[in-house]
């Protein structure tokens, strides 16, 4: 073989190394995404792991709405709004507050609410639940869906939420099951990072989504005091 040959050889052998080396990071990357919910932009997120989530955001909506009716409510980790116009639209008397750390979901949101002619009674906002943006004994009811494994505090986003929350008020924090998200793996975290909370004590319930499969939890806090009208 001439040198010639030798050195086209070892340059697309070469090659195809670095593409096969790049190609294993990008694909061990997005399944990491997938599995965490945090694709690479909001638009991506939005289109492909919220719209899967349509029928389990829907269930969340009609319960949430049933709980609360009126008054103001606080969605934590809002994401691209989808939840929020729908518990916008199931519940006339309700107004919303976003807060998501991320700009662009936020962006995104505010523009779904617009399109939904809802912008007067649901509003986003950039924040972090370990530090809210917000008030004391500002809200009813407190909304997260699958927001909290991503908290860097859990404790310190509990806490946050208990201080935001009205006397009386309620917290609804949906989250992956216990078998889905290792660090809850035993099923008694959430009953021990409640405990060690404001709220003192509160209940863990498995959400069954879709059909039967135990995929989510739910954790429900209330504030102590009387709710006040």
């Amino acid at each position: 073989m001439s040198r010639r040959s030798w050195l086209v050889l070892i340059t697309v052998l070469s090659a195809a190394a670095l593409y096969r080396d790049r190609l294993r990071a990008v694909l061990e990357q997005a399944s990491a995404n997938v599995r965490d919910f945090d694709l690479p932009s909001a638009g991506a997120y939005d289109a492909l792991v919220a719209s899967v989530l349509e029928g389990f955001y829907d269930r969340v909506a009609g319960e949430v709405a049933a709980a609360h009716p009126g008054g103001k409510v606080l969605e934590v980790g809002s994401g691209p709004g989808r939840l929020a116009v729908r518990l916008a639209r199931e519940a006339p008397g309700m107004t919303l507050t976003g807060v998501d750390i991320s700009g662009a979901m936020v962006e995104r949101a505010n523009r779904r609410a617009a399109r939904a002619g809802l912008s007067e009674r649901v509003r986003f906002r950039v924040g972090d639940v370990a530090a809210l943006p917000l008030p004391d004994g500002e809200f009813d009811g407190v909304v997260s869906t699958l927001s909290l494994h991503h908290w860097s505090d859990p404790a310190r986003g509990l806490a946050e939420i208990h201080r935001i929350l009205k006397p009386g008020g309620e917290a609804r924090i949906y989250d992956l099951a216990h078998w889905l998200w290792l660090p809850a793996r035993g099923g008694d975290r959430l009953a021990r990072l409640t405990a060690a909370s404001p709220f003192g004590e509160g209940q863990v319930e498995v959400v069954r989504w879709p059909g039967s499969v135990p995929a989510f939890v739910l954790l429900r806090l209330r504030r102590a005091g009387e709710a006040r009208s």
